[in-house]
């Protein structure tokens, strides 16, 4: 299995999530943008509708192509990008996504491929809450809700719409039996206890880079985003379920509530870095290094499920490559992570 390195290799600034996220730093300043000199890499921009990204891209020195140049070292798209593109890139050229690697970036193709790698390797693929694909699993679900009830347990579980994004359409019910069996969503078991900050929920936003997927190469970066809820963690039960600052960390979600604390320091507030996290863990005694350990694991876990399929698909649009060349595509990927309460990391998306 592929081991990753104990520093980060990202340079620059930290990578942001563009749909919804800034970082908690103040927003960096422009640089001036100089004549374009012999060896400037260049860097078209056409494809993003972010400014970040420009931003970045002026604070690295890149020199900005006008949009219908092609021939940039550095395109940058905000969604997928079509294999034929790929293919006519020259080698000197780099495009910032993987063809294939919605298989792991869709709510719905990430469950299904975990599934299978939970059928043949059940004792390494302990990190997926356990879940169900509707409307195709939905008789499976309705099976264990009746296995509970046998029991005499209660559990709660969470509804996603199966390609939603940024906390719109999520829910928490008790209920099994109410859910319809024909829609199309991402059914989990809700982790009811989780790792709690100051009496708060949390996940982390971790950031990779993948530079190569022949062979497979990935780049774990050492900071990141802590994002809280916004009101005071209680255990599911009937009377709170909708209580969503309570139970969902997305930024999206929670900077509309009215207890959102903006801040411009890593160190308060409802978004905050994990470098400080990894500090504050080791000040009160917890084991950074495995902390970092299982998250790793997690990460390679997680790209292993991905690699056949951008492997193939790269392949096909770069034939005759031989393994080991350079790759024209990279891709930087947030991983949502939730802790329970004794530190074990879990997969959200």
């Amino acid at each position: 299995m592929p081991s990753l390195p104990q520093e980060a290799v990202i340079q620059g600034p930290s990578p942001v999530d563009l749909n919804t996220e800034l970082p908690y730093q103040s927003t960096m300043k422009r640089k001036v943008r100089k004549k374009k000199k012999k060896g400037t890499i260049t860097a078209n921009v056409a494809g993003t509708k972010f400014e970040i990204v420009r931003l970045v891209i002026d604070e690295m020195g890149f020199m900005k192509t006008p949009d219908e140049d092609e021939t940039s070292n550095l395109i940058w798209c905000d969604s997928a990008v079509q294999q034929e593109k790929i293919s006519e890139l020259q080698n000197y050229q780099r495009i910032n996504h993987f063809p294939g690697m919605g298989e792991i970036c869709r709510k719905d193709f990430l469950a299904r491929n975990m599934t299978k790698m939970i059928k043949s390797r059940p004792l390494d693929y302990t990190f997926v809450p356990r879940t169900w694909i509707f409307p195709a699993e939905y008789t499976q679900f309705q099976n264990y809700v009746k296995e509970l009830k046998k029991k005499r347990k209660q559990k709660t579980f969470i509804v996603k719409p199966a390609n939603g994004a940024m906390g719109h359409g999520i829910s928490l019910i008790r209920n099994g039996d109410k859910l319809p069996s024909q829609d199309h969503l991402i059914v989990q078991e809700y982790i009811e206890k989780p790792f709690l900050m100051e009496g708060y929920k949390f996940d982390l936003r971790i950031y990779i880079l993948v530079t190569s997927c022949d062979p497979l190469k990935i780049f774990l970066y050492h900071d990141g985003l802590v994002r809280m809820g916004t009101e005071k963690y209680i255990p599911p039960n009937e009377s709170n379920l909708t209580q969503l600052y309570m139970h969902l960390t997305n930024y999206s979600v929670n900077k509309h509530n009215e207890r959102f604390e903006r801040n411009e320091t890593e160190n308060k507030g409802s978004k905050r870095s994990i470098k400080w996290f990894t500090e504050f863990l080791q000040a009160n005694q917890h084991d950074v290094a495995k902390f970092w350990s299982d998250i790793s694991e997690l990460v390679v876990k997680t790209l292993i499920v991905a690699e056949p399929h951008v492997l193939h698909a790269y392949r096909m649009c770069r034939p005759g490559q031989p393994p080991g060349s350079e790759s024209v595509c990279f891709e930087v990927l947030g991983f949502d992570i939730l802790l329970d309460r004794k530190l074990k990391p879990w997969l959200l998306e």
